[in-house]
């Protein structure tokens, strides 16, 4: 019997992909279990449940030990935020609570988005300042004009953040 052609694809994707995209897709991939992981959770199906939750502990790992450390503070701050994301899937995992994942979940989430920014893969999915809903209370007016202005610190404030993200990553070629 010959392989599955879908498997064959994926492996081949993998493959092929730059360093950049590897990045994404474990993002991806760690997002894609964590939500059968919530499933399993709910559903009471606790195999399922352990079996999701270790691969996205797996990825976790992956994403820590691929940064270097001795590259600056960017990589160090990754690292322990990997590394907390990991204690809350363990504790998910032995407590057999969902609670924890809606966290592990925005963050994933934001780092991902984050990554696709910095790597000029989505500039064109992003709203307009003038999609923004905040809420025109005088709070929210001050946080939409820091954000459309700029001032705010941040991941995607320019080169140089993007370079030191870059930087942080030892087994990730961004070159393509």
């Amino acid at each position: 019997m010959g392989a599955n052609p879908y498997a064959q694809y994926q492996k081949t994707q993998i493959e092929t992909a730059d360093k950049g995209k590897l990045l994404l897709m474990l993002y991806d991939g760690a997002l894609r279990f964590l939500g059968h992981a919530r499933k399993a959770l709910l559903e009471r199906d606790l195999e399922g449940s352990n079996n999701y939750l270790v691969k996205v502990q797996d990825i976790v790992a992956e994403l820590m030990s691929s940064l270097d450390l001795e590259a600056g503070e960017i990589a160090v701050s990754l690292f322990r935020l990997y590394e907390y994301m990991h204690y809350l899937l363990v504790q998910a995992n032995v407590k057999k609570d969902a609670g924890p994942l809606d966290q592990v979940e925005g963050m994933l989430v934001e780092l991902r988005d984050t990554w696709k920014e910095a790597l000029g893969l989505v500039s064109a999915n992003l709203p307009s300042p003038q999609e923004n809903t905040l809420d025109e209370v005088p709070a929210a007016k001050k946080q939409k004009s820091e954000i459309q202005g700029g001032s705010l610190a941040g991941y995607s404030q320019g080169l140089r953040e993007e370079k030191a993200l870059k930087k942080g990553y030892k087994k990730v070629n961004f070159s393509g």
